[in-house]
């Protein structure tokens, strides 16, 4: 069984390998741009992360809270 886990980071690297040929750029150029990239992917993925995990626990918190007003 594949490991869909790192799937879309696999996809995603491939897709900076792809635009990095298309501009020409070298290797250490290539290796900017992909830190560049992977480092926005990750502070989105956190910050996404953080705000569903503060959605569910306030969904738990008002599925507790109705459960007690009943």
């Amino acid at each position: 069984m594949p490991n869909l886990q790192n799937n879309w980071y696999r996809k995603l690297c491939d897709k900076v390998n792809e635009f990095a040929e298309s501009f020409g750029l070298d290797d250490p150029q290539t290796n900017k741009f992909r830190d560049f990239i992977m480092g926005i992917a990750r502070d989105q993925f956190k910050a996404g992360n953080r705000s569903g995990a503060g959605w569910a626990f306030e969904q738990a918190r008002k599925k507790v809270a109705e459960g007690q007003a009943v």
